[in-house]
């Protein structure tokens, strides 16, 4: 075993500037914006489990799905089956593409696709973006265009 004069500092000489550099560091992180949100989230949330509401019957589809014979894989395909809706990207896709009237359908299958992701409630909406298209932009659909997509879309969305 070699023996030496040097001291080698441990942990007690370190201590004072351990503690002052983390000190700092702390200060920072209490400080930063995030942890400012979350308070004000906790402030607003109140007594409540989740500050977005929820309807009671959608608690209780909720706690059905978590329910120790739910399979993860039949939970799952309950959670992201017809009830969810085709997202946003999708429908702008879709009413940029239908532009040039009905006949964009035909040219490209890709709207019909998207045509068919929408929900039931999707479709109303979609045709009445459809029948307010400004003139710059595209020609207003008519009533009969409108009702031709519904009835492609019903035939489509299964």
């Amino acid at each position: 075993m070699i023996e030496t004069d040097t001291a080698i500092p441990l942990g007690a000489e370190l201590v004072p500037e351990l503690i002052a550099a983390d000190t700092v560091l702390a200060d920072d992180a209490w400080a930063a914006p995030g942890w400012r949100e979350a308070a004000e989230y906790h402030k607003h949330r109140g007594n409540r489990a989740s500050i977005a509401p929820y309807a009671p019957e959608e608690i209780v589809w909720l706690r059905r799905l978590m329910d120790d014979n739910v399979s993860l894989d039949s939970a799952w395909h309950e959670l992201h089956g017809r009830r969810s809706a085709a997202a946003a990207s999708t429908v702008e896709a879709l009413v940029f593409g239908l532009r040039e009237g009905l006949v964009a359908l035909s040219k490209n299958l890709d709207r019909l696709r998207r045509l068919s992701e929408l929900n039931a409630e999707q479709p109303r909406g979609v045709c009445e973006r459809l029948q307010n298209f400004q003139p710059h932009i595209a020609t207003a659909w008519t009533p009969k265009e409108v009702e031709a997509l519904a009835v492609i879309w019903s035939k489509r969305h299964v």
